[in-house]
C-alpha cells in the first residue's frame, strides 16, 4: 500500500538537507543489485506499519516486502536518513522514500543461513546480529559483506544499542562496545550465564535489560543491579522515565532509578510489552494485540490501533523523522495466546 503524499515529500525533505554519503554514493540510495519484491495478490495484513498523526491511526507500508517473512526483535533501524529492517528469510531492506516501497539489500546466503535479529545503520555502515554466527557489516549498501566478531565472547546477538556516536551490542554473555581502533569488541559489562537483551541511556547514564534484572553504569564506571531478582527482556527510556518491560509485567522507576512501580493498567494481563516509546507529549507501548497509548501522566493505557489488523503483535516500534514505525514477526497474534485485560 502507497503512503501517502505528504510522508514522502517531508522525508524527502530531510533527506536532501542531510547531505551524508559513503564512497561519494548516498547509501539512501538503491543499493547496487538491489531486488523490489512484487506481490500480485498482496495481502491486506502487512507487517510493518507507519503512522503520521502520533498514533492516531496507522496504514499499511509493507509495499516490497515478500507476504512470508518474519522480522526479529531488534529488527529495525531508523537513525539518520536511513530506515532499515532486517527479515529471516531475505535479510536486509531499506525504504525507499521516492517510490514508498521497501528494497532488498543484497544480503549474502550465509548470513541469512546464521539467523538474523538485530540490525543497526551505524556510520555509513549495516550491521546485522545473527543468532549463530554474531556480527556481519557492509560499508558499501549490500555489496560486500565480512565478520566483526573479534573479542565477542558469545555470537548470539540480541540487540544494537547507540549512544554519543558508539556503538553497542547485547549479547548472551554480555554488553560490548565497538573499538574501531582495533575493530573489536570492549566488554562492558558481563558475568556468567547473564544474557543482555536491551539497553538504553538514561540521564546520560547506560542501562541494561538482562536475566538478572537491570544494570546502571555509573559515574564511577561500576555496574550495580537496580532491578535485582526481575528477568528484564527490553528496556527504553526518555528525559523523565525509565522503563523496565519484564515478562509479566511493565514497570516504572522512580527519577534516581531506585524505586519501581507497576504501570500494567490497561493493558492485557500476563503478556508482556515489547517496547515503549515516547514521542509529541505521548508515551506508547508496542504488544501483542497492537499499539496502546496514554500521556506520561495518565494512569491507564488506550489502544491506539486505529487501522492495524487485529491481534497485531508490535514486536519493534521506532520513530523516525517523527513518523511512528512498527512491525510484527508473524503478522498475527500467536496461536493459544490471549489478550484480555
Amino acid at each position: 500500500m502507497r503512503t501517502c503524499f505528504i510522508l514522502t515529500l517531508y522525508l524527502l525533505l530531510l533527506i536532501s538537507c542531510a547531505g551524508q554519503s559513503v564512497e561519494k554514493k548516498d547509501i539512501g540510495q538503491s543499493a547496487v543489485k538491489s531486488k523490489t519484491f512484487q506481490s500480485e495478490n498482496e495481502e491486506n495484513i502487512g507487517i510493518v506499519y507507519f503512522s503520521q498523526d502520533n498514533g492516531n491511526t496507522w496504514e499499511n507500508a509493507s509495499s516490497g516486502i515478500p507476504q512470508k517473512v518474519s522480522i526479529g526483535l531488534g529488527g529495525v533501524t531508523s537513525l539518520e536518513k536511513f530506515l532499515g529492517i532486517a527479515t529471516k528469510e531475505y535479510g536486509v531492506f531499506q525504504y525507499n522514500l521516492k517510490d514508498n516501497i521497501w528494497v532488498n539489500i543484497p544480503t549474502a546466503q550465509y548470513i541469512i543461513d546464521s539467523n538474523i535479529g538485530a540490525v543497526i545503520f551505524h556510520k555509513n555502515t549495516i550491521y546485522v546480529g545473527t543468532q549463530y554466527k554474531g556480527i556481519f557489516y557492509s560499508a558499501d549498501n549490500g555489496k560486500t559483506w565480512d565478520t566483526r566478531n573479534a573479542r565477542l565472547n558469545d555470537l548470539t546477538i540480541r540487540r544494537f544499542f547507540e549512544f554519543h556516536n558508539d556503538l553497542y551490542v547485547c549479547t548472551n554473555d554480555g554488553f560490548y562496545l565497538l573499538n574501531e581502533k582495533t575493530s573489536s569488541w570492549d566488554l562492558e559489562y558481563g558475568e556468567d550465564g547473564l544474557q543482555v537483551n536491551g539497553a538504553t541511556a538514561f540521564r546520560e547514564l547506560l542501562h541494561i535489560a538482562t536475566n538478572k534484572g537491570i544494570f546502571k553504569k555509573d559515574k564511577d564506571s561500576t555496574w550495580k543491579n537496580i532491578l535485582p531478582n526481575h528477568s528484564v527482556h527490553n528496556i527504553s527510556s526518555d528525559s523523565e522515565q525509565l522503563y523496565g518491560m519484564t515478562y509479566t509485567e511493565l514497570l516504572l522507576s522512580s527519577k534516581d532509578g531506585i524505586d519501581w512501580q507497576r504501570v500494567q493498567d490497561g493493558l492485557p494481563k500476563n503478556l508482556y510489552t515489547f517496547n515503549v516509546l515516547d514521542q509529541n507529549g505521548m508515551v506508547f507501548a508496542g504488544q501483542w494485540d497492537g499499539i496502546y497509548s496514554k500521556t506520561a501522566y495518565d494512569s491507564t493505557w488506550k489502544q491506539s490501533s486505529t487501522g492495524l489488523p487485529a491481534n497485531f503483535a508490535v514486536t519493534n516500534l521506532k520513530s523516525f523523522h517523527g513518523i511512528l514505525v512498527i512491525t510484527t514477526s508473524e503478522r498475527k497474534l500467536k496461536t493459544g495466546l490471549t489478550t484480555a485485560k
